[in-house]
């Protein structure tokens, strides 16, 4: 007994055209992201690392050392 798809499920030949959609579409001229939440995660950690180095030197400075 074969198991059927699913009707919510996109067929292979919608999966493949969409596929090839996206290869399709190019980056902006300038940009060194290909994926939004990669830029995203990007900046977050860029924000989190500049902040802890403020932090830490605020803390030193307190410190005395």
């Amino acid at each position: 007994m074969a198991l059927r798809r699913p009707s919510f499920l996109p067929s292979l030949d919608e999966l493949e055209q969409q596929a090839q959609d996206r290869s399709a579409q190019t980056a902006r001229k300038g940009s060194q992201f290909d994926h939004p939440t990669a830029k995203y995660l990007f900046v977050v950690m860029l924000a989190v690392t500049v902040v802890a180095h403020v932090v830490a030197g605020v803390v030193f400075l307190v410190m005395g050392h």
